[in-house]
Order: C-alpha cells, then structure tokens, then sequence
C-alpha cells in the first residue's frame, strides 16, 4: 500500500458554501419574492466586483511587468525628490503581501541611499488595497472609496516629507555633536 505524500487540500468555504445554499433555499419557501431580490441583488454586486477585479489583477500585472523590483529599486535609489516619493507610493499600493515580507528589500535600497521617508511613503501606501478595492466601493460606493484613497495618499506624502526633515535636522545635529566630542 502506498501513502500518497501530496498534502492533503482542505477546502474550508464549500460547508460555509452549502450553508447559505441551503438558507436561500429555506427562504425561497418562506418568501419567494425576498429571496429572488436578493439574488438579484447579489448576481447584479458580483459581476461589478468582478470587473473591477479583472480590471486591478490586470492593472497590477502590467506594472509589475513593466517595472520590476529591480528596475524601481534602482530608480529610488539617491536623494528624495517629488520622484522619489510619487514612485514609493505608487510601488507601495501595487506591492502585494505583507509588509513584513517587503523589509529585507527596503533595507537594501536603504543602505544603497533610499531615503527613510519614501519607505514611509510605501509603508504608507501599502494601506491602499487594489485587490480589495472592489469590496470597498461594493460596501461603501465610488466616491467614499476614492476620497479615501486620495486622503491615505496624500497623508503618506506629507508624513514622508516630514519624516526627511525631521531627520535632517536630527542627522545633522548628531553629527555636529560626534564632531565636537571629537574634537
């Protein structure tokens, strides 16, 4: 007898699945009109969702195609400019996975001169979903959902300026005082 080594697909959704199949099926015969509104309703939802999927799956996949990790790193490498950060938001909302994932890489374009406040600007940026953006406009609507991407984008290049000052000053006090106790 063979044991098959391949792991074993566990497929969590399908009782969930079967739940709501059977509870649509209840209220069919409880209140037929309600329950074809709602599927009406739900058929109507998915196929906007689904567009703006294939949409931002394809959006994503041509970035990524265009400007890969290695092309952007060497754009961002040097002095922070209004470049600089446009690109850092930009490569934040379209990285996917989680942040702690993308660390390894911001250390080396740091250590090769990327400045800490467009990492904040990515960290930041990655706060904007693209393959959650559909739910989003689904719950909240078109306009809520860009005014709240506006708002985290803007906020991600302000918070990064701010962070390069801030640094700058701090940076150049800590050297004045290294170079007087030197001295």
């Amino acid at each position: 007898m063979k044991s098959s080594n391949k792991p074993k697909t566990k497929l969590k959704g399908i009782p969930f699945l079967f739940i709501i199949v059977a509870i649509y099926i209840i209220l069919y015969f409880i209140n037929k009109k309600k329950t074809l509104e709602s599927l009406h309703h739900f058929g109507k939802n998915t196929l906007i969702i689904a567009f703006i999927f294939i949409f931002v799956i394809l959006l994503t996949a041509t970035i990524n195609y265009y400007y890969p990790k290695e092309k952007i790193t060497k754009i961002l490498k040097g002095k922070a400019t209004y470049k600089t950060y446009l690109i850092s938001l930009l490569a934040g909302i379209i990285s996917h996975g989680p942040i702690f994932a993308w660390y390894p890489l911001l250390e080396n374009i740091k250590d090769k001169g990327l400045s800490n406040g467009a990492i904040v600007i990515f960290v930041y940026g990655k706060a904007i979903k693209l393959s959650l953006l559909p739910v989003m406009i689904g719950f909240f609507g078109q306009l809520y959902t860009i005014i709240f991407m506006i708002y985290i984008a803007i906020a991600a290049l302000i918070q990064g300026y701010i962070y390069d000052k801030f640094f700058e000053k701090i940076n150049k006090n800590t050297s004045k005082s290294i170079d007087q106790s030197t001295a």
